[in-house]
């Protein structure tokens, strides 16, 4: 689904082509889900195209004629934001079990929800202005704050020495704030494309990929960071 709406944005207007690329991001998802070999280098091909995203957005409006306009680097993209997440998300279920990839959506949420209500409270200076003017500075350090919290919690009933905390709540820092940068990357997507949601598949909360965006980024950063405590 998330595949179907990504091709909205990206401006595929042949529904035959938006078909194509969903059926094709599926299948090569679940091709290099099944071959553990090409995970690792999945993960690290997605974190730099995220670093190359940051810079797009960073610059945002200019030189969007380099990302936006050349209809292979839209495709690529399709594949890059979306293929990656799957297989973190499968990998970190099957490498660390249900209680991790509940984490990881609850560190999420967390950090959506304590920027949303700090942000409310105490934004004031504008995070990336010409692409999402709602999100402030103020916001994302308090989502950090709330998804540090949520590690806390969890880390409490896990069997991991207190000594061990640090490196785990630096990367729930690094997890929450490339989660904005999905959020950002989706919502830059948007604002070119001039579309408001991905889809209307949940009323009242746009599409499928509006919920997700934030763990198309988060994921593979988590995966990474796990397996490297």
């Amino acid at each position: 689904i998330g595949a179907w709406e990504f091709s909205v944005l990206i401006k595929l207007q042949n529904i035959v082509a938006r078909l194509v690329l969903t059926i094709s991001v599926v299948v090569v998802a679940v091709f290099i889900s099944q071959n553990a070999l090409l995970v690792p280098w999945v993960l690290y091909v997605s974190v730099g195209w995220w670093m190359v995203n940051l810079y797009w957005i960073l610059i945002y409006p200019h030189k969007t004629n380099l990302w936006f306009k050349p209809i292979p680097v839209r495709l690529a993209s399709s594949f890059l934001l979306l293929v990656p997440m799957w297989i973190a998300l499968i990998t970190l279920h099957q490498q660390h079990g249900a209680e991790w990839f509940l984490l990881l959506i609850l560190i999420i949420w967390g950090a959506d929800s304590g920027a949303y209500f700090t942000g409310k409270a105490f934004g004031r200076r504008k995070l990336s202005p010409k692409v999402s003017p709602g999100k402030s500075i103020e916001g994302v350090i308090g989502g950090i704050g709330f998804a540090l919290v949520i590690m806390l919690l969890f880390l409490q009933y896990q069997n991991i020495a207190a000594n061990q905390y640090i490196g785990y709540l630096l990367l729930t820092v690094l997890v929450s704030s490339v989660s904005v940068l999905g959020d950002l990357f989706e919502s830059l997507f948007k604002r070119v494309s001039n579309i408001k949601d991905s889809g209307q598949l949940l009323p009242g909360h746009g599409g499928v990929l509006d919920r997700i965006d934030s763990l198309t980024a988060a994921a593979p950063f988590f995966l990474l960071g796990l397996n490297l405590l």
